[in-house]
């Protein structure tokens, strides 16, 4: 299963921060736009759409906003909707600990919600990159990694040390020690990339603390997709990808993180804001 993880990322993984370092932004909101397109369309069946079409306008109310967004110059939406997703995570990482799973009132109403948490989740996650990508290409290919890595080094820190579970009732694998494991490799990782970028001590010192919160938000992003699936029953979003499931399974921690990074970059003064059209 490990190799095939391997092999499934390198063969899709590397051509994608290829395309992210070096090809243009239109180039880049494309492969977005394809990647939430089947995250969605795997949503959707989370939610217990069935109907082909019911499916397809979820994916359609997904993917619209974030190619208008993308397009558009800067403005005030933008800052908006970064505002209000940064509510979002924290309302669902407050939220995290009460969870317990039980069945929705009725089959509509868990079909609204589960599409309701879709544009919420996805559509930022998708603005957040694309902007990103505009004003620094080698953040994205930054985020894409460190996300990998704190997945990675929970993973292996979970299996050789993991003793205390961290959210039983959501995902009874993960552990606290897997967390611990998956932050100290962020954070080894970040220091590297802060001496390579020649970044001054104290943006540092910012810089890596970021890092540090951004593999906590990815975590967030991942337990939120474990309750999605426990509440449709559910093992994988899909079985597109090979030894990881579906697009879904393997973009979770990214909506979370993808967002929070953007605004902490700019909030922090790490990267310069853009001006907002008129």
């Amino acid at each position: 299963m490990l190799k095939q993880r391997i092999l499934t990322a390198a063969a899709l993984g590397l051509p994608a921060l290829a395309l992210v370092a070096w090809g243009p932004n239109w180039a880049v909101l494309a492969l977005v736009a394809l990647v939430l397109g089947l995250a969605s369309w795997e949503w959707g069946g989370l939610a217990g759409l069935e109907n082909p079409l019911a499916r397809g306008a979820l994916v359609a109310a997904v993917v619209v906003p974030v190619v208008a967004l993308g397009l558009a110059p800067v403005a005030g939406l933008h800052y908006l909707i970064l505002g209000l997703v940064l509510l979002w995570w924290l309302v669902i990482l407050l939220l995290l600990p009460f969870y317990r799973e039980r069945e929705t009132a009725a089959p509509a109403s868990r079909r609204t919600l589960f599409a309701v948490a879709a544009i919420m989740t996805l559509v930022p996650a998708g603005m957040g990159l694309v902007w990103l990508h505009a004003l620094a290409p080698l953040l994205v290919v930054y985020l894409v990694v460190l996300v990998g890595l704190a997945d990675t080094g929970a993973y292996f820190a979970g299996k050789a040390l993991g003793r205390n579970p961290l959210a039983p009732h959501i995902s009874p694998g993960k552990t606290r020690e897997g967390l611990l494991g998956g932050l100290l490799t962020v954070l080894a990782f970040a220091i590297v990339v802060a001496a390579a970028w020649g970044l001054e001590p104290m943006d540092a010192m910012v810089f890596l603390l970021l890092s540090v919160l951004i593999g906590l938000v990815s975590v967030v992003g991942d337990l939120f997709e474990s309750i999605l699936k426990r509440q449709a029953g559910e093992k994988d979003s899909g079985s597109l990808l090979p030894g990881h499931g579906g697009i879904l399974d393997r973009f979770d921690s990214m909506v979370a993180a993808a967002p929070v990074f953007l605004a902490g970059l700019l909030w922090l003064a790490l990267i310069p804001a853009p001006p907002v059209a008129a």
